[in-house]
């Protein structure tokens, strides 16, 4: 009987076993368990937005945009105005219904291999440790907070958006001039010359002409899967070539030149503080209101 007491016991324990020799880590209660929804929320969230090879401040900069608009999000999906108890309130399976995406073990598996996961996973959680409860906010309501992958050389104006966005104003990203992703040619054999009718002040093509419609910059982007709606059309012998620059929307912070910056020396404050001017980076306390605000713009 003592014996299969004990063969029973060795099986139970034997998947924890498996864990600390793998991971080299022993949960004794607390850890990450203990961290509230929204910082574990954050921290899955964080590697399906940035590559989470990034520098660690680059991390923390894009985990503050996440914490703001997952908060937001989770006050307009209960219908209330307290910051804190939107936050309370959030659950992991929430995160589909808010329009987020959140790392999974099988995710993890195909993003990285197992000897880099643990490491990974951790970085993330730790961008979310170190900004724990930081959010950007304007006047006390907490923006929509845009960003995408590279700029076509500086970040577009928020006024295209309408005037929720009024906030973001155009920025310099020399650096992204060096992303591998900045530039793109494709050709389209079978494509009528489209007609450009209108540029943003970042080179971002806001009204464009193909055929008998008239589109959107992004519309025109999306149709034909371009990589920017920053772009020129030339007609040649194979059909129509489209020079795309940068990857993404253009508006808010640029992944790219925010890890430029992280390597560069500068930390997540300064790196949220370029892109999101006029904005303050302020904790949320336990009645709900933010605290010891940290002005953010000049």
């Amino acid at each position: 009987m003592k014996t299969v007491l004990s063969i029973l016991m060795i099986l139970l324990l034997l998947p924890y076993v498996a864990v600390v020799l793998c991971t080299g880590e022993v949960n004794v209660g607390g850890g990450e368990e203990e961290q509230p929804t929204i910082e574990r929320c954050v921290a899955g969230i964080l590697p399906m937005q940035i590559p989470v090879t990034c520098e660690p401040e680059a991390l923390k900069a894009q985990a503050v945009v996440i914490r703001t608009n997952l908060l937001r999000k989770a006050m307009e999906y209960d219908g209330t105005d307290d910051w804190q108890q939107a936050a309370e309130k959030l659950q992991e399976t929430d995160l589909e219904a808010l329009g987020f995406t959140a790392c999974t073990e099988e995710t993890a598996a195909e993003l990285w291999n197992y000897e880099n996961r643990e490491r990974y996973l951790k970085k993330c959680r730790q961008a979310a440790e170190e900004t724990k409860g930081q959010v950007l906010a304007l006047d006390g309501t907490l923006p929509d907070l845009p960003y995408h992958a590279v700029s076509a050389g500086k970040t577009r104006a928020g006024s295209a958006l309408g005037a929720d966005y009024a906030y973001l104003t155009s920025v310099e990203c020399e650096n992204d001039l060096e992303s591998a992703d900045y530039l793109k040619i494709t050709y389209f054999p079978d494509m009528t010359l489209p007609v450009i009718r209108g540029r943003d002040s970042a080179g971002y093509v806001t009204e464009v002409q193909a055929g008998d419609e008239i589109l959107t910059g992004e519309a025109f982007r999306f149709r034909y899967g371009l990589n920017s709606s920053c772009f020129t059309a030339e007609e040649t012998d194979g059909g129509v070539r489209i020079v795309t620059r940068g990857l993404g929307h253009g508006f808010g912070m640029s992944l790219y030149a925010a890890n430029r910056m992280a390597e560069e020396g500068q930390d997540y404050r300064a790196i949220l503080t370029y892109f999101y001017k006029n904005l303050d980076c302020i904790s949320i306390t336990e009645n709900g209101y933010p605290r010891d605000s940290e002005k953010q713009a000049e």
